[in-house]
C-alpha cells in the first residue's frame, strides 16, 4: 500500500509527501529490526539462563563426587598410619597385616571422581551466550574450565600409575575371593600378601612401589580437597552471575 501511495506522489511530484512516506518506511524497517533484535536477545537470555542452571547442577554434582572420594580417604586414614608404620618398623601383628592388606584394596578402589563437563562445554561452545556474560564471570568461567580439565587429566594419570606400579604387577601381592578356603570365614574379595610379612617388609621393590603408590593415593586426596574449594568459589561466582542475568 505504501509503495502505491509513494508512486502516486512521485507522479504528482508531491515531494513533501514522498519524503514523509520515505521516512515512514525507514522508521518501520528500523523498528522491525529493533523488535527482531530484542526478541533474539530475549531468546538468547532465556537460553543462557537455562545453560547457567544446567552448569550449576553439574558443579553441584562434581562437588558431590569429590565428597564421596574424600569420605573414602577418611575410611582409609587409620589403615594408612598403621600399615605404613608396621611396614617401616617391620613389626608384624595380625592387625598390622590386615591394615596393610586393606590398603592394597583402597589403592585400587575407584577413587577417581568422574568429573563431568558436558554443560560446561555446551556453554563454552555457544558464542551468543558467552557474549552476554559479564566480563568478570567470563574470566572465572575460563579458569574453572581449565582447572576442571586439568584435574580430570591429572587424576586419570595418577590412578593409572597407582594400579600399574603396585598392585597389578607385584609378585608379592595376591588376590582372594570368597570361594577360597582360607578366607571363607570373611567372605568377599580383596588383596593379600603372598609372602610372610617379614619378607615383604624387607623387599626393596615392594617398599618402593608401596611408597610411590601411597604418594599417588595421598596426593589425589590433597588435590581433590584443594580443588573442591576452587569449585565452591566458582559456584559462588556462578550464583552471582545467574542473579545478574535474571
Amino acid at each position: 500500500m505504501i509503495l502505491r501511495r509513494l508512486k502516486a506522489h512521485v507522479e504528482k511530484e508531491n515531494w513533501f509527501a514522498v519524503a514523509i512516506d520515505f521516512v515512514i518506511v525507514v522508521v518501520g524497517v528500523f523498528i522491525g529490526i529493533q523488535v527482531a533484535n530484542w526478541n533474539e536477545t530475549q531468546t538468547n537470555k532465556q537460553g543462557l539462563n537455562a545453560s547457567l542452571q544446567r552448569l550449576d547442577k553439574e558443579v553441584t554434582q562434581n562437588i558431590g563426587l569429590i565428597d564421596e572420594v574424600l569420605m573414602s580417604y577418611e575410611t582409609s586414614r587409620e589403615d594408612l598410619v598403621i600399615g605404613r608404620e608396621a611396614l617401616n618398623a617391620c613389626d608384624y601383628t595380625p592387625e598390622a597385616q590386615a591394615s596393610l592388606e586393606r590398603l592394597l584394596f583402597y589403592f585400587v578402589e575407584d577413587i577417581q571422581p568422574n568429573l563431568t563437563f558436558v554443560a560446561l562445554n555446551q556453554l563454552a561452545n555457544e558464542s551468543r551466550y558467552q557474549d552476554l556474560l559479564s566480563e568478570s564471570f567470563q574470566q572465572e568461567f575460563g579458569i574453572y574450565s581449565g582447572r576442571l580439565k586439568e584435574e580430570h587429566e591429572q587424576l586419570t594419570n595418577h590412578y593409572d600409575k597407582m594400579w600399574a606400579n603396585h598392585i597389578n604387577y607385584h609378585p608379592g601381592v595376591d588376590a582372594y575371593f570368597s570361594s577360597d578356603d582360607f578366607r571363607q570365614q570373611i567372605g568377599g574379595w580383596g588383596f593379600r600378601l603372598d609372602r610372610p610379612f617379614d619378607q615383604i617388609c624387607r623387599d626393596a621393590s615392594f617398599r618402593n612401589r608401596f611408597i610411590n603408590t601411597m604418594g599417588f593415593y595421598m596426593s589425589i586426596g590433597g588435590r581433590l580437597t584443594e580443588f573442591k574449594t576452587e569449585i565452591e568459589d566458582f559456584q559462588t561466582a556462578l550464583a552471582t552471575e545467574r542473579a545478574l542475568q535474571r
